[in-house]
């Protein structure tokens, strides 16, 4: 069960950050990233989210980390 809730993060991550792309952007995520540079992505919003949710500080949200990362290409 557990497993299921991570693929479906990853999945939900992967979707969010395609719409953001398209949003901002005009294109989709792929049009920008490879496959591996998103996966590197995810991997650093799960730790990043994991290091704030240890602290008092707010949780970042997923929406807020995409857009950054997509304003600072």
């Amino acid at each position: 069960m557990l497993e299921d809730q991570a693929v479906s993060q990853r999945i939900n991550f992967f979707e969010q950050i395609h719409h953001e792309f398209l949003y901002l952007k005009g294109y989709g995520a792929y049009a920008y990233l490879t496959p591996h540079d998103v996966d590197l992505l995810y991997e650093t919003y799960k730790a990043q989210h994991t290091t704030v949710a240890a602290s008092i500080n707010p949780q970042i949200s997923e929406v807020s980390f995409i857009r950054s990362f997509i304003k600072s290409l």
